[in-house]
């Protein structure tokens, strides 16, 4: 198994974990947003039709209103009225009226039915026009005037006969307020509708007719000051689909023969109107209602409510809003979620990581050690300062090692590590002969070894093995092995031999460190030595081979000594 095979199992599922579980929040999120969004769109969408009927039937009362203050109904009133046609009266009236509602319902007029004219048109507190047009004048008249009689500034004169009008025509032969259907008014040529009643003098005899109107230019500016969002648009629509009004910035309507034509909402070029009422074409609410439609654009939510119906004019608000409008706010929030999660993440395996190399780098030595320690080479110190399992495990492998490698007395090393070692060297040897250079095996034996156990005892006796090995460790270098044979007998494992007689100064420095006195609690006693040696691959390339060889001439060499010993006695 590679060295990172034990990362990718720690690290993937540790990420697989940590995005999973952030990518798992943001789903959640984003649908409890979703939701969210879509269920406060649906009373947001219906709230906002709402409040347009509301605002745009106050206009339209507000037209019944003026009215009624010029030519009250029978039931407004406790006893008869009786309308009096006389200009100069309805002038005064007219000033009144036309101030009660500036906003949408300015203009009041009445036309009669000899084809007189009066009309106060209030743009402003400080501007009013008046139109007037006596019995015995061809053509009316327009001033600017300050004041109930002025007439000092005249603005132009047209050919104008309300009896010609719509909205006269509408009300001529009905009795109670109609509105009149979309036209072109007479002096702007803005489509206007107008709210207009037929009046009777004293004798039941029919007056005229007085009116107000409502442009859709003011309705549409009416619209446009909604604060929906950014992408959406309200309108309204009469029952032929014609549009009213509308919130977005192009004109619902176009020039034909240097005349005003109002548009279909199907034809209108604004997207938003012309693909969604073609979905709602074939729609007759009763009620304000909600839908949903996945156009090009995306998802739209919309609205649509009956409006004016108790006026008999059976229009429609529709309010529309493309569903990202809406989503916008949450995906914002969503990709700063998203930033957030991620460098959560970032920060979480950043820590993960760091405690993960933290683990195997520990491992790695652990690992490191029992590949040592398997080709029979020394452990090398492990370093591992935990109290965690990990700290465990090398407390037990550092124990095992000495009791499996290592002699207990002499805590050198023992015969079974030895041999691991020596096959070591000779895997090495085979795989990598260009970096080989040989070893050398030394076999010591100590001599008079067991005077010390006779006289002194086997505590004595394993003192001076004690002391024996380490004055072996010290004879060696750091890459070299000590290792206890048996009884009083060791091998050292000399790496990188050169030559032989780099050998021989080995044996002799042995020698003479191992034949020091040694210190008793009652005694000193001396001991020798007798070391063979036998070199690889000169000797052979079989460890065993190599013992014998090594054994063979420790033998001789003590046969040596003891020769010279015995021939320097005589």
């Amino acid at each position: 198994m590679s060295r990172s095979s034990l990362r990718r199992e720690l690290v993937v599922p540790i990420t697989a974990v940590v995005i999973g579980v952030a990518v798992a929040i943001g789903w959640v999120s984003m649908k409890a947003g979703s939701d969210a969004v879509f269920s406060l769109t649906q009373r947001v969408l219906v709230d906002m039709v709402s409040r347009i009927n509301v605002a745009t039937e106050k206009h339209l009362d507000g037209a019944l209103t003026a009215l009624e203050s010029i030519a009250p109904s029978s039931a407004h009133m406790p006893k008869e009225h009786h309308f009096n046609p006389d200009l100069q009266v309805l002038e005064d009236k007219f000033w009144t009226a036309s101030g009660l509602f500036m906003d949408m319902n300015n203009y009041v007029y009445f036309g009669g039915k000899d084809g007189s004219f009066l009309g106060v048109y209030r743009i402003s507190q400080s501007d009013v026009q008046l139109f007037l047009r006596s019995p015995i004048d061809q053509r009316r008249s327009v001033y600017q005037v300050s004041g109930v009689g002025d007439r000092s500034h005249l603005i132009r004169t047209d050919e104008f006969d309300p009896r010609k009008r719509p909205w006269y025509q509408a009300a001529r032969n009905s009795e109670a307020p109609v509105w009149s259907g979309i036209y072109n008014n007479f002096s702007f040529h803005y489509p206007t509708i107008t709210l207009a009643k037929a009046v009777f003098e004293k004798n039941h005899e029919f007056a005229g007719v007085v009116a107000t109107d409502v442009t859709l230019k003011e309705l549409s500016n009416f619209l446009s000051k909604l604060d929906i969002s950014k992408n959406s648009v309200a309108y309204i629509v009469d029952e032929d689909g014609y549009i009213v009004a509308t919130s977005g910035k192009e004109i619902p309507e176009r020039t034909v023969n240097g005349m005003p034509e109002r548009m279909r909402a199907v034809d209108m070029k604004t997207v938003l109107i012309s693909s969604t009422y073609a979905k709602l074409s074939q729609l007759n609410v009763k009620t304000p209602e909600t839908r949903e439609f996945d156009l090009p654009m995306g998802l739209v939510d919309m609205a649509i409510s009956p409006l004016g119906n108790k006026q008999g004019l059976h229009w429609q608000t529709i309010v529309a809003v493309p569903r990202s409008d809406f989503m916008s706010s949450i995906n914002e929030g969503f990709l700063q979620s998203v930033a957030i999660a991620i460098a959560c993440i970032l920060f979480a395996l950043t820590i993960g990581l760091t405690i993960v190399e933290r683990v195997i780098r520990d491992i790695r030595k652990l690992t490191a050690a029992a590949e040592k320690f398997g080709n029979g080479e020394a452990m090398p110190k492990l370093d591992i300062r935990r109290t965690d399992e990990i700290g465990i495990l090398a407390q037990t492998f550092t124990e095992m090692e000495n009791k499996l490698r290592f002699d207990k007395l002499t805590q050198v090393a023992n015969r079974e590590s030895l041999f691991a070692q020596i096959n070591h060297l000779q895997i090495m040897a085979k795989e990598q002969p260009e970096n080989f250079s040989g070893f050398t095996l030394l076999f010591v034996d100590l001599d008079r070894f067991k005077n010390v156990n006779d006289n002194h005892g086997h505590d004595a006796g394993d003192k001076v093995l004690v002391i024996t090995a380490a004055r072996l460790r010290s004879a060696i270098r750091d890459t070299d092995e000590v290792a206890r044979y048996g009884g009083d007998e060791f091998v050292l494992l000399l790496k990188n031999t050169k030559t032989t007689i780099d050998i021989h100064n080995m044996v002799e420095k042995i020698s003479v460190l191992v034949e020091e006195p040694i210190a008793l609690e009652n005694a000193m006693v001396g001991i020798g030595a007798s070391i063979g040696w036998a070199s690889f691959p000169e000797d052979g390339d079989d460890y065993v081979r190599l013992i014998k060889i090594a054994d063979s001439r420790m033998y001789n060499r003590k046969r040596d000594r003891k020769t010279a010993s015995i021939v320097h006695a005589v």
